[in-house]
């Protein structure tokens, strides 16, 4: 067999293979089709001699027009390969045919196989079959539509237990449509070694742990020495058992303080297990029956030992805020959250109250202008919050104003009795109108929120150089940073209960007016559920500070009334509802309803038997928003994180945007599935 033009000499039985693919790819077999024909035209001729003629006719002229084509597209493809061998001199050709890289051409649109060089037929374990396959068979996990795309330069693929960075370049067959003609050339640079290098330091690199055992004070508090010795032993004793063969080193640098320093594989051990760790120290009982708990931060994936340390103690931070008994990792990218399902014990001193009021007294009476923001759809606990924020600074000589979209709230009642209080002339200020006055100096108090992407206005929130947060939601992976003053309690019952504790130490009760004492009292009540719920014994003592200052229980009860259509939609939720893992409510609402009537539909839920959990899925813009409650045993703010939700153990809502009822309730069933995992 002739050797085709452009294809270099003396490449033996290689090339002839080579050609006879070539050809099968490039020369359709039409030898069926021009049979038809001639079959026809033998019918004809009896019948219709002239129209057998003219049939004869049309026949040479397709064969010979047949013929032409296939000639064209051999020369196109001939003239490819020249291209990418490298020019038309013969010497270069050889030249980069005998490159040491190994080098495959095949079709995009099959994957079948048209050249390949030695270097890629002897790694391939096809050998001389490689031009009967396609490059899946030989590569299979090879997936060559980056290089179509023209989205990166290289990628990895492992081909015969090796490790190659494959780079890749798009060619097209003259004459023919892109779609169609469409040829890649894939070049094999073999990194496994590299790889596994790579792989070794990986694995090897630095992972601080920071462990800090949570309930330390209450542990200690009761029985004698030998006691609290015989806890901390047990303590002591279970985390060394965990570390043991991890090749890593516990110090303890604290009284109640550790520092874990292993590598990325014990990290992976410790994620494998869940951070078994967690359990095993809740078998750690003191004489009076306290549970010890432990939180855990970690830091990885950093360029030093000291950033390490840094991200670890950020991640501690990060547990501690959101409640303790509980894993934090940060890494490069973000959060990671693991555990956190327990319910947490309440760990606040008055002291840290005192020094937070003495703080947000200096700061106020530092600003030029005070500006107090809640989060989106502002309810009674954030409006109530904002005027004990109005009452301390009003006490200093300055007068703070209260950001809040006017119609889109679910505090109206409280927020009429407030605008008709003549202190309250003009301090509600639309977040768009508050953006354009403030001047640098200004103070911007947020409360009942921690999260940025949730306050009522987010360009005031970043104009604004000096921010204080007061908040009782667990902390979500994006809170607001460099906060000037943080107030964050994940066991208080509400952000009205952290203001109030303030304001004792700020302000006479004389000083605070009776229509802010009730809207203080209206938020801890809204989310206490009447004090049914998540109320201590400081949330006691609030509501008897604000008892004294004025304010009228029966009123705040006014604030909670609602009218007989929202009722009837409340029942139509509830009678939707389906339980799942048997003990969670979840309903879904097909009519539009409110914020407040969905709350409330899944307060109501909770009252009835069996229930631990309720959920409530509704249409709210261009999403779906949640609203959850609990009575304790259940975390549903674990269960709506991973759905972009925030909130504490017995409260906690989300909004997923740009979805549909049944998506979101699908993501929920798969969030309570992972919940309820092992």
């Amino acid at each position: 067999m002739r050797v085709p033009a452009g294809i270099p000499a003396g490449l033996g039985r290689e090339t002839l293979t080579v050609h006879k693919k070539l050809s099968r790819l490039i020369e359709p077999n039409l030898q069926p089709y021009f049979l038809c024909l001639a079959l026809f035209t033998a019918v004809a001729v009896p019948i219709q001699p002239l129209l057998a003629a003219a049939e004869v006719a049309a026949l040479v002229l397709l064969y010979f027009y047949y013929r032409s084509q296939s000639a064209r597209r051999r020369r196109n493809v001939m003239q490819y390969i020249e291209t990418i061998t490298g020019g038309v001199d013969s010497i270069n050709k050889n030249s980069i045919l005998n490159t040491p890289l190994p080098v495959v051409v095949f079709q995009a649109d099959s994957g079948d196989v048209i050249w390949a060089n030695d270097g890629f037929i002897g790694l391939t374990e096809a050998k001389e079959n490689v031009f009967d396959m396609r490059i899946g068979d030989l590569a299979p996990d090879f997936d060559y539509q980056w290089v179509l795309e023209g989205g990166h330069d290289w990628e990895l693929a492992s081909v015969s237990g090796g490790i190659y960075r494959v780079y890749g370049a798009v060619g097209r067959m003259g004459g023919r449509a892109a779609s169609q003609g469409q040829v890649v050339t894939a070049y094999f640079v073999d990194v496994t070694e590299s790889q596994h290098v790579q792989a070794l330091y990986e694995a090897s690199r630095l992972v601080a742990v920071i462990l800090v055992l949570d309930n330390y004070e209450e542990l200690m508090k009761a029985g004698g020495e030998a006691a609290k010795s015989s806890v901390l032993a047990q303590v002591d004793e279970r985390l060394n058992a965990w570390v043991t063969g991890s090749g890593g080193m516990l110090r303890k640098y604290d009284r109640d303080r550790y520092l874990f320093l292993c590598d990325e594989q014990c990290f992976q051990r410790m994620v494998e297990e869940k951070f078994s760790i967690l359990e095993s120290i809740h078998q750690v009982i003191s004489e009076d029956g306290v549970t010890a708990s432990l939180s855990i931060g970690i830091g990885k994936d950093c360029d030093s030992y000291e950033e390490s340390f840094q991200w670890a103690e950020k991640s501690i931070e990060m547990a501690l805020s959101r409640g303790g008994d509980q894993a934090v990792v940060k890494d490069s990218l973000d959060f990671q959250f693991y555990g956190g399902r327990s319910k947490s014990t309440e760990k606040r001193t008055k002291v840290k109250s005192r020094v937070m009021a003495k703080a947000l007294g200096e700061l106020i009476g530092d600003a030029g202008q005070v500006y107090v923001m809640g989060h989106e759809y502002a309810d009674m606990d954030a409006v109530g919050a904002a005027a004990g924020i109005c009452c301390a600074a009003r006490k200093r000589g300055k007068r703070a104003q209260i950001v809040i979209d006017m119609e889109g709230n679910n505090a109206r009642p409280l927020v009429r009795k407030l605008e008709a209080m003549p202190e309250y002339q003009d301090v509600f200020i639309s977040g768009p109108d508050a953006f354009i006055h403030a001047q640098p100096g200004a103070l911007l108090v947020v409360v009942d929120t921690n999260r940025p992407d949730m306050v009522e206005n987010r360009q005031l929130l970043d104009a604004c150089n000096r921010v204080a947060v007061i908040d009782h939601h667990r902390r979500a992976a994006t809170y607001i940073e460099n906060a000037a003053l943080n107030f964050h309690e994940p066991y208080a019952s509400s952000a009205s209960e952290l203001v109030t504790e303030l304001l004792q130490y700020l302000v006479e009760p004389s000083d605070l007016l009776r229509g802010e004492a009730e809207a203080l009292l209206a938020g801890i009540v809204l989310d206490t559920k009447n004090f049914n719920m998540r109320a201590g014994s400081r949330t006691f003592e609030a509501a008897a500070f604000l008892r004294r200052a004025g304010a009228d229980p029966a009123e705040v009860r006014r604030y909670f009334q609602s009218d007989l259509p929202s009722m009837i939609q409340r029942y139509d939720i509830i009678r939707c509802a389906k339980m799942v893992h048997g003990d969670i409510a979840v309903a879904v609402a097909e009519k539009e309803v409110s914020r407040v009537t969905a709350a409330k539909a899944a307060d109501d839920l909770l009252t009835l038997q069996g229930i631990q959990a309720s959920i409530v899925l509704y249409r709210q813009g261009d999403g779906v928003s949640l609203s959850a409650r609990s009575l304790g045993e259940i975390n549903v703010q674990v269960i709506l994180e991973s759905l972009g939700g925030g909130g504490n153990a017995t409260s906690a809502g989300g909004h997923v945007p740009d979805t549909d009822l049944l998506t979101v309730r699908q993501r929920l069933t798969m969030a309570i599935d992972a919940y309820y995992a092992p």
